[in-house]
């Protein structure tokens, strides 16, 4: 083996241990970087508090008026990163009651007549969620439990 050679490889074997050395670095601070960097902190919790606001829900399905009580919450649609790539989407997820007129009307309505699958109730809303719900799939996307008058909606905002 040739002197160059040998020094080609030592250098070789230099640069290896450097990448190696600076990955394990990276991977030893991964948790400080995005704190270092300015970004957010990715383990704060990514949802709202429970909101009980009736205006915005009777806005955005006017169809559910009157509406006698509303719980529902926001979520991020998707983990945080750093840097931030596009902007966030929300899920809106919630419960709202309303009148069993009103219950009674849009379980009557033609697309009132089909089973829905049992929706993923967040933890957060299940207090408020009916015991034991016979959900059907009712106008605009929504489930509707006509014996509590109790209607599950889902919104992704972008």
């Amino acid at each position: 083996m040739t002197r160059s050679a040998k020094i080609a490889l030592l250098v070789a074997a230099a640069t290896v241990s450097c990448v190696i050395a600076a990955c394990g670095v990276a991977l030893a601070f991964r948790d400080w970087v995005p704190g270092l960097a300015g970004c957010e902190d990715g383990s704060k919790p990514t949802k709202t508090a429970v909101i009980t606001e009736k205006l915005r829900i009777e806005q955005m399905w006017p169809a559910l008026k009157p509406i006698v009580s509303v719980h529902w919450q926001e979520r991020e649609a998707r983990a945080r990163s750093c840097p931030e790539i596009g902007p966030m989407d929300y899920v809106m997820t919630g419960l709202a009651v309303v009148t069993p007129e009103r219950a009674a009307a849009l379980a009557s309505a033609p697309a009132g007549q089909s089973a829905a699958p049992v929706p993923d109730v967040p933890d957060d809303l299940r207090p408020y969620a009916p015991p034991a719900p016979n959900w059907i799939a009712i106008d605009g996307g929504l489930l509707l439990d006509q014996a509590s008058a109790t209607v599950y909606f889902t919104h992704t905002t972008t």
